[in-house]
């Protein structure tokens, strides 16, 4: 068994030297779209952030599906459509004759969301139009017919966002890429006359599986706490307010832009308490497949507590741009943010280090970049525990 190494990623010698290609015309689909209008989710933003960083080396374009939409963003034409039916419950498997007018166009595919009827459609019509086409997963799924139509095995590549993804996918180890996330910090950085306060930060979806309970309960009840995020589950939200009572935490609504690089500014440690069995006795095996909000972070120099589960280790060093912890171990914690928070000195190495690493390795331009690559040929990986 080959393990990955305890300090993952070393510098990517690819990213020092140009990869000899012609400049594919590339597609990147994605079943709902990120932002306002669509979902505030890190499958929805992985796949626009990577789109927009795409459009600086080739031509690129973003198709999604909703409420019709078509704008131009630094170089990057996006396209929403109204299709005209799903297949599924999560309108994540759109059926438009727009789809095949956008492949048509396309060198190279590259679909977000793997076990979906989006990915079995875009598979086909890829391969009968004689062009690449690449897989991503985000955790997500709906109704899909992946192993009838053989989705995966007609595929030409599978570009996976983390090692600990990569495991559910040996079968293919050969098809395989990690290319990891990453986080623009031209956008995402250290903002000079912000001071940084007491505070710990939550940013993201308030659903159970984030275990933002843990975070609330594990502090001290005098610890400033603020929730960044959209709720998509009533019941949850319900129980965050009881849990809230007494203690020191403000529910901002969702933050984006600006408004949310100031936030992370202005926290002293932002944290992602997921799990992978929530507290209504739900297990989710992808609970955290990579954790952009980490990347995020880390860039504003903002140090992080993160679950030691999925992907999230393999971007965080633990002890050295942030802390790792058990899940849904609310004790263990709260010790590691107040640790971080009565910790000046370390909190802001910590902080530092971090941007460094994202400087080095998880820019959306680095992640373009591996993309690239993989669509010439420059795919098999080691996949630990195979």
């Amino acid at each position: 068994m080959i393990r990955p190494p305890a300090h993952p990623i070393a510098p990517d010698p690819n990213l020092l030297r140009p990869v000899r290609t012609t400049r594919p015309r590339v597609l990147h689909v994605s079943p709902l779209m990120f932002g306002e209008g669509g979902i505030v989710g890190g499958g929805e933003r992985y796949a626009y952030e990577l789109a927009r960083a795409m459009a600086m080396r080739t031509r690129t374009r973003l198709i999604s599906f909703g409420e019709p939409l078509t704008r131009n963003v630094d170089g990057l034409r996006i396209e929403v459509f109204r299709p005209l039916a799903y297949v599924g419950r999560k309108r994540l498997g759109p059926i438009s004759p727009n789809l095949a007018m956008a492949i048509a166009w396309a060198d190279v595919v590259h679909v977000h969301q793997i076990e979906t009827f989006l990915a079995d459609q875009c598979v086909l019509i890829a391969r009968l139009f004689g062009k690449k086409v690449f897989l991503t997963d985000h955790a997500g799924g709906d109704r899909n017919f992946n192993r009838r139509l053989g989705t995966v095995d007609r595929a030409t590549g599978l570009l996976l966002v983390s090692h600990f993804n990569a495991r559910g996918y040996r079968k293919w180890a050969s098809k395989v890429r990690v290319i990891h996330g990453g986080a623009d910090p031209a956008r995402f950085r250290p903002l000079p006359g912000l001071a940084r306060m007491e505070k710990v930060l939550y940013a993201g979806r308030l659903i159970p599986y984030k275990g933002i309970h843990h975070l609330i309960e594990g502090v001290h009840p005098e610890t400033a706490v603020i929730i960044a995020g959209e709720s998509y589950h009533a019941e949850y939200r319900a129980h965050l307010d009881v849990v809230s009572q007494g203690r020191n935490v403000t529910f901002l609504g969702p933050l984006m832009g600006e408004d949310l690089v100031r936030t992370y500014n202005t926290s002293a440690v932002s944290v992602l308490p997921s799990v992978e069995t929530d507290m209504y006795g739900k297990t989710y095996p992808k609970s955290e497949i990579l954790g952009l909000v980490l990347l995020e972070a880390m860039a504003c120099e903002t140090p992080v507590v993160a679950s030691r589960i999925g992907g999230m280790m393999e971007l965080v060093v633990d002890g050295e741009t942030g802390l790792g912890v058990p899940p849904g171990d609310s004790e263990a914690l709260g010790e590691a943010v107040e640790r971080l928070l009565g910790d000046e000195k370390l909190a802001r190495e910590m902080g530092r280090a971090g941007r460094a690493r994202i400087a080095a390795n998880f820019t959306w331009a680095a992640v373009a970049r591996r993309c690239v690559a993989a669509y010439a040929g420059d795919l098999g990986e080691t996949i630990p525990g195979a």
